[in-house]
């Protein structure tokens, strides 16, 4: 018999306590603009990249297991969690499951391109829905077919892109300030895509992910290594994906090419990845498949 999974707390208070890092700093970034200097600014734009890019560790765990379960709650958490990252959430929500669908495969929307190296890949798909977003507004809104979902699509995108053009237009300076905090933080976001589809390949259920053991990114990242289990049993808690991985390795389906000890964020593993994606003449990775023995995952 399988045993039953306890339900899930209320709030997930770790989390919810990242995310109210950013409610502390985005209300003393607008209210602090005109007082600070310029290096307070710039210092107060660092941080506020550092936040937002934390938080999407809670955005991304939140999409697959509400971390505040009352529905009010849940709902306002989805929009601010959203705000954070610079994505109505509705619309990345939606687009997410597609990635979930495919695997990082074909038919996932945000797949690196044949050939595409690492820096492009990253600029073009943080640039690309703001300033030309019609072909992903197109995806989201034929999935969109739930009761609400378009009527949410539309307040998402009037909350997040409404309030930076407000802001724009309030003062351009710090509206500007903010909407390039967002494009560095969706930069590095698309770059942890990248890395956790490293080599993988889509057809293979032991290779739809790769897995860090990071010991420092898992702690503070909610066990976001474990990218592997996690493609697997999405709707499992971050806090059950060690164990997980580890039932998962002893029936091999975890591929020891696809583990390693860094982080996505070590400057070892972007070089790898950044090196790998910029071979030529040929790219054998274009459609994100394992070079049979070459394991550039581990390192």
């Amino acid at each position: 018999m399988t045993p039953v999974r306890p339900s899930p707390p209320s709030a997930d208070l770790p989390q919810l306590a990242v995310h109210a890092l950013w409610w502390c700093w985005f209300p003393a970034f607008i209210l602090s603009w005109d007082a600070l200097p310029t290096e307070g600014r710039w210092g107060m734009c660092v941080l506020g990249w550092a936040i937002g890019f934390w938080n999407y560790a809670v955005l991304h765990n939140h999409m697959h297991l509400a971390i505040v379960r009352p529905r009010l709650g849940n709902w306002v958490v989805s929009r601010t969690l959203g705000m954070a990252c610079g994505f109505p959430f509705r619309g990345y929500y939606i687009h997410h499951l597609n990635h979930h669908r495919f695997d990082d495969g074909p038919g996932d929307w945000g797949r690196r391109r044949p050939g595409e190296r690492v820096f492009r890949y990253c600029l073009r798909s943080a640039l690309t829905p703001w300033l030309w977003p019609y072909e992903t507004l197109g995806h989201v809104w034929r999935w969109a077919k739930k009761k609400n979902q378009r009527l949410e699509l539309a307040v998402d995108f009037l909350l997040v892109d409404g309030l930076l053009l407000a802001m724009v237009v309030w003062k351009p300076a710090l509206g500007l300030a903010w909407w390039a905090v967002l494009l560095v933080t969706q930069f590095c976001i698309h770059w942890l895509n990248l890395a956790a589809h490293f080599e993988t390949n889509s057809e293979k259920k032991d290779s739809l992910g790769t897995t860090s053991y990071s010991a420092f990114y898992n702690r503070w990242f909610f066990n976001a290594g474990y990218h592997q289990a996690h493609h697997l049993k999405p709707q499992v808690p971050w806090y059950e994906l060690p164990a997980l991985t580890e039932k998962l390795a002893g029936t091999a389906r975890v591929r020891p090419e696809l583990t390693t000890e860094l982080s996505p964020i070590n400057p070892l593993w972007v070089a790898r990845v950044a090196k790998r994606y910029s071979a030529k003449p040929c790219d054998r990775q274009t459609e994100s498949k394992i070079t049979s023995g070459t394991p550039t995952a581990v390192i």
